[in-house]
This record gives C-alpha cells, structure tokens and sequence, in this order.
C-alpha cells in the first residue's frame, strides 16, 4: 500500500525560526554523556563474552536508568521542533484596520480671508488641512466645513485623496450663508460619529476663533455629553488683519468700520481645558500636528475591526507537537524534573507566537507594575481602567479627571496639597458644577502660586459662570426674546436672498431656452430638407454611422465641461440650505447678523 505525501508538504515545508535547531547539538551532548556515564563496565565485562553476559549479568539497573534519560531526550527534541516553526500550508487571516474616526471642523467664515498669515489664514489652513490627510495612513477622516450654517464635505471615508481633492476648492464663497457657527458644525461632526458607531473618535477644529463665552458654554455642553475628543487649532494672530473684499475694498461693520478679526487664544484654549482636549497654534511646521494628533495613537485591541481583505498566514503546526510531550510528561513526572521545567519553557515560549490578540495575555505584564500599566491604559485613552489601576492619586485624578468621573477626580487631588494640585480640583469642581468650591480652589492655587496665570483665568471665568448662575430670569427672558426677533430677521433676510438667486436661476435658464430656439430658427432651409430626405431614405450602415457620430459629438460635449469640485460644492451646500429652510431647521446669521 502506497503512501500519498502532499505535494505542498514536500515543496513548502519549512522552520519559521530554524535557528531553534541549534539547540539540538546541546541536547546531544548532554545526552550523549549521561548515557555513557550510566553504562557501568565492570570487570566481568572483559572476563566473560559478551554475548552471555545478558544471560550472567544483571542489566535491569542500568536500563531503568537509562530511560528517562531517553524520554527526556525526546522531550527535548520535540520541544526544539515546535519551537523552530514546522510549517507547508497556508491559511487566509482576515485584516484588522484600526478604528480610529477623525472628524475634520474647518472655518470658512469671511475672517478666514484675513492675511495676517502669508497669503491668509485659509491658505495656510488648506495646506495644513493636506499635511494631516498625508499623516492619515489608516483609520476613517471626515470633513465639515461652516459659516452662518455647517455641511459635511465627505463623511467618514478611508479614502483621503478623494477629501484631498475637494482641498483646493474651499473657500468662504461656496457657503449659503455667512456667519460663524462653530456649534452646528460640532454637531454634525457628532452625529458622522455617531452613525458610524464608533466607540472613540476625535474632533479637529480648526478656526480663527469663537464668538465669546456663550458659544464656549454650549460647545462644552456638546462635547461632555459623548465620549469623543475635541482637539482645536488656532488659526491667525492676535493682532488681526482686515479683511479685502472681491472689489478689493475691506470689510467693514454696520457703523462703517473697518473689520479686523483677530485670534482669541485665551477663549479656545479655555474651550480645550473645559472639555479634556488640546489647543495648538497652527504653525508652519509639523510640531501642531505631532501635540494635537499623534500623543494618543496607541489604541487597544477593542479598538480593531474586521475589513473584508484577507492575506494568507503559514499555519504553524509546532503546538501540537506539546501532545505528544504530554505522555511523556506523565511517564517522567516522579523523576524527570527537569523535563518538566523543559515542557512549560518550551510552552510558554510557543503560545505567544500565536495571535496575541486571541490569546488575551502578554508576557510583558509580568513586569510591569500597576502604574506602569495605568500609564499604559492612559496613554490608550482607556482612562477609566487607568483611574483604578493608578496608585499615584495626581495621575487617578488626571484619569477620572478625562473619564469625566469629576468627583473621584476631586477625591484624588484633594490629596495633593501643592498648586497644581488645588488648580487641579479646581477644574473638576468647576466642571462638577461647584462653582463656589472650584473659586476657593483656585485662591488656593494663587496663594501658593501667585503668578499661576491658569488659575487666575479660570477664576475669572468660574465667577462670571456664577453671576450668571445668580443673574435674574426676567433678564435672561429678554434677552432670548430678543435673540429670537434677530435670528428671525436674519432669517427672513437669507430666504430674500435664496429667492433672488433662484430668479436669477430661472431667467438666466430662460434665457439657455430662448436661445436654442433661435439657432433652430436660424437654420438654412435647405439644411433641413436635406435632413428630411436623408432621413426617409436612411440605410442600417448610415444610420449606425449617424449613431456613432452623435456619440463622438456627444464625447466632445462632455469634455467641454470643467470639472469644477468648488462650483459642485458651492449647489450642493446652497441644495442642502434650501432644503432646510423648507423644513425649519435652516440656522441663521449667529451674534446679531455678524457675517464673519
């Protein structure tokens, strides 16, 4: 009876780690002496001959000697083997990609036009805006974009050079409506998050700043409601520069001055701190990108999904082999200690070459200790299992500090009477809601710490929060009333303004119809009976000539078009704007009908 050996078997069998063959030649020589060793020669072995000695001669002693020498031997053989790596057969292992979701928040208002960066503030955002669709090797990005209103440029997309295409074409001029609303915008950027199920993601937000403290108040109200980052860059300086018109004038306000927009750091760098994110001044440089992108990059296994790609693995059979070292354990259990040692070596050593995020342990947490390993989760942005892991109580309150658990946070650093420390509490009372008790904090912060310029800003930012909290309700009353009348004039305002544009629409589209009609006018008359003979007498061949020519006419007509992605954009957020003015959900102009 014939043996079938695989083709694939003779043609790939390979060691994935052949140089664990070396050490075979240890093994020999070990086994090679303490065989000899346990071969006594007496002097019976030279007196009588050899071949009644068995018969005379007692050698019962020495073969029980000799066979755990033997079975460790083969214990270690087979141990070596597995270790090498035997392997001829691959197995297709499907692709893990990390999901990691960033969404892109990019200001388009007019102040943007301001060149106080060379060229301007949104030339140097668009080339920054490249720079991180070049860093984005994996993970999905997305991009909004907002004025008086927001729109999604492309949702949540692997494919970045389509988002970098469409790069070029931004612009303050392709928005429906002027303004600067960074909220709707955050919004959006929520809700694209949030349709994709992510369980972590991040928000960029690149802008030229807020208007004031109300709007800081409910984009903090947005973001600590998930779970999702805000990170922020500066755009522009705080000198400012005036914003040139298309007619080359500069902008100005209702009373005729001139509009210079400049950097509110102090309020975007308070917006960063109230929700757990990063502030960063754009820069020319890649040090904004390394501080506001890269410090959290290492995420966990929970953080990996399955893509539909596949690529082929050797599957390694030495595992196995440890079955058959089992009897042989079991056989040499009382004597054969050092085999034993040899097994679990040999064990440890295979199993973590499998697919460690399978197995659920690694052999580095054995040295690592519990603060090692809560800086480990932190840096995960796992920060809930860095708070309980943290022995250190400044580090468990900057971990439930970003877990948003701000009373283990206040816990935490009540324990550390030092400035930071007390500045620390501070923020998490303020963010808890004790506005009293963060303002006592932060006195104590500035006593021992005079000069703490953190403190001492957001001191002043907690007190106006308490007046606020302290302020009347008839007060408040009026003044969402009035609110409410301007955002209905400048409502009624922007649908004038839609309704122009569709009237010019139509009569610049009247006017394509008159036209045609007038070259049709216009054609010889013989031209036309021509065609009209020529069409009672057409043939198959002619009329599949005629096909052809009207598709190659047809070809040329298409080429004629440009592509023009910012005027595809510019109908596309001008649709969605219409769209939402007939539903009700349109915004209007934001801060009493400022427009940049």
């Amino acid at each position: 009876m014939d043996i079938l050996i695989p083709a694939s078997l003779i043609q790939d069998f390979h060691f994935l780690r052949p140089l664990w063959l070396l050490a075979i030649v240890p093994s020999l020589v070990f086994f090679v002496a303490m065989w000899r060793i346990n071969t006594v020669v007496t002097a019976w072995d030279k007196a009588i001959d050899k071949s009644l000695l068995p018969y005379l001669l007692d050698r019962s002693k020495n073969a029980a000697q000799r066979t755990p020498l033997l079975l460790l031997f083969m214990a270690w053989l087979l141990s070596v083997i597995a270790l090498a790596g035997p392997v001829w057969e691959q197995l297709p292992q499907p692709v893990q990609k990390r999901e990691d979701a960033l969404v892109i928040v990019m200001d388009l208002s007019l102040s943007m036009f301001a060149p106080d960066h060379n060229p301007s503030r949104l030339d140097l955002a668009k080339r920054k805006l490249r720079d991180i669709l070049t860093l984005r090797e994996e993970g999905q990005t997305a991009l909004v974009v907002y004025a008086g209103d927001a729109h999604a440029v492309t949702p949540l997309t692997d494919d970045v050079v389509t988002i970098d295409a469409l790069v070029p074409s931004l612009s303050p001029n392709i928005m429906p409506l002027f303004g600067s609303n960074p909220m709707a915008a955050i919004d959006m950027a929520i809700q694209l998050l949030e349709d994709v199920e992510v369980t972590r993601g991040k928000i960029l937000l690149m802008t030229d700043g807020i208007s004031g403290f109300d709007q800081e108040l409910l984009i903090t109200e947005q973001i600590q409601d998930t779970a999702y980052e805000l990170l922020i860059m500066g755009i522009g300086t705080e000198e400012g520069a005036p914003i040139r018109t298309s007619d080359g004038s500069f902008l100005t306000d209702e009373n005729g001055a001139m509009v210079i927009p400049t950097l509110n750091k102090n309020v975007l760098q308070s917006l960063a701190n109230r929700t757990g994110g990063r502030y960063h001044d754009i820069q020319l440089a890649d040090s904004d990108l390394a501080y506001l992108l890269t410090q959290n990059d290492f995420l966990d296994d929970t953080e990996l999904t399955e893509v539909e790609e596949e690529f082929d693995v050797w599957h390694e059979l030495g595992p196995w082999l440890l079955l058959l070292v089992l009897p042989l354990s079991a056989l040499t259990f009382r004597r054969g200690w050092l085999f034993s040692l040899t097994f679990f070596i040999s064990a440890g050593l295979i199993l973590p070459s499998q697919n460690t995020h399978a197995q659920g342990f690694e052999w580095s947490d054995l040295w690592k200790t519990r603060d090692q390993q809560a800086a480990e989760a932190f840096a995960n942005e796992d920060h809930g299992l860095a708070a309980v892991l943290f022995e250190t109580s400044e580090w468990k309150g900057a971990a439930s500090y970003r877990a948003q658990d701000y009373e283990s946070a206040i816990a935490a650093f009540s324990a550390s009477d030092t400035p930071d420390g007390h500045y620390n509490r501070g923020n998490s009372l303020a963010l808890a809601g004790n506005y009293e008790e963060a303002i006592a904090a932060y006195d104590a912060t500035i006593a021992l710490e005079f000069d703490h310029e953190d403190a001492i800003y957001n001191r002043e930012i907690v007190e106006e929060l308490l007046e606020q909290q302290q302020s009347e309700e008839g007060e408040n009353q009026d003044g969402d009333s009035q609110e409410n009348q301007s955002e209905q004039n400048s409502q009624n305002e922007s649908e004038e303004q839609s309704e122009n544009s569709d009237q010019q629409d139509q009569e610049s589209q009247e006017g394509n119809e008159d036209q045609q009609q007038q070259e049709q006018q216009n054609q010889p008359p013989e031209d036309q009976e021509d065609s009209e003979s020529n069409s009672e007498q057409n043939t198959p061949s002619e009329s599949t000539n005629e096909d052809f020519e009207e598709q190659q006419s047809l070809e040329q007509w298409l080429r004629r078009i440009e592509d023009d992605p910012g005027e595809l954009l510019r109908r596309k957020f001008r649709y969605q704007y219409r769209q939402r003015q007939l539903n009700g959900t349109a915004n209007s102009i934001q801060n009493g009908g400022q427009i940049w």
